[in-house]
């Protein structure tokens, strides 16, 4: 019997932010996103990610709203949606 992994949203979510979004190597899941310079271009950007990864559809609103990776996934979470 052979088990699945799954990775967490969060680090799913984080690993996007560092590959696709020049997030720092440091950055964590409570790092604010306007502590990482994310401007409203770049939320829209990454909801459309989001969404992409999901299935689902992400706001700009929401993660602007949410502010960090953390509030991001509990967010999502109150809503049914999980990675």
């Amino acid at each position: 019997m052979s088990k699945t992994l799954t990775v967490p949203l969060s680090d799913q979510i984080l690993d996007l932010l560092v590959s696709e979004f020049d997030a720092p190597v440091g950055t964590t899941v409570d790092t604010e996103f306007k502590l990482l310079g994310f401007d409203s271009l770049i939320l829209v950007e990454l909801a459309v990610a989001l969404s992409s990864l999901l299935g689902a559809e992400v706001t700009d609103d929401e993660l602007q709203e949410a502010g960090t990776v953390t509030k991001t996934v509990a967010h999502l979470a109150a809503r049914g949606i999980h990675g």
